[in-house]
């Protein structure tokens, strides 16, 4: 209840909110003008959610996207705050355990030197990263 309250908390809380959706909504009408130009990049979430609303408006024979622009803004709020939440519970994890195990941070180090040296990770590289990905560690 104290949430409707106008206290300077709840002011900010629902311009930063505000602030988001704006924001959100802007990038999502930039995308969606750049699809309908034939300029769509499709290697992010964004494009893949767009891409497969289009996708599925079409196939239900419907000219309207199946998720509104209110939709699509919400789901992306979803996937950026929860999934910074995980990864930062990950990373944290991944630091611990690595601390516990030097034998085991040593052969990651080695790995990840190995694999791509003073070149910056990529996909392809990573796909050959076996210690670093495994998800047990002998003791």
């Amino acid at each position: 209840m104290g949430r409707f309250l106008p206290t300077e908390l709840n002011r900010r809380t629902k311009a930063n909110a505000r602030e988001v959706r704006e924001l959100l909504k802007g990038i999502i009408t930039k995308r969606e003008s750049a699809m309908k130009d034939g300029h769509a990049v499709n290697d992010d979430l964004l494009g893949l959610l767009l891409e497969t609303n289009i996708k599925e408006s079409q196939e239900a024979g419907s000219s309207k996207p199946t998720m509104t622009t209110k939709d699509i803004i919400e789901e992306l709020k979803l996937l950026y705050f929860a999934g910074s939440d995980t990864t930062a519970v990950l990373l944290t994890w991944t630091m611990v355990l690595l601390s516990m195990h030097p034998k085991w941070q040593d052969r990651a180090r080695e790995e990840v030197l190995r694999v791509f040296g003073k070149n910056s990770p990529d996909f392809e590289g990573i796909n050959h990263l076996k210690v670093v990905s495994a998800t047990y560690i002998p003791r």
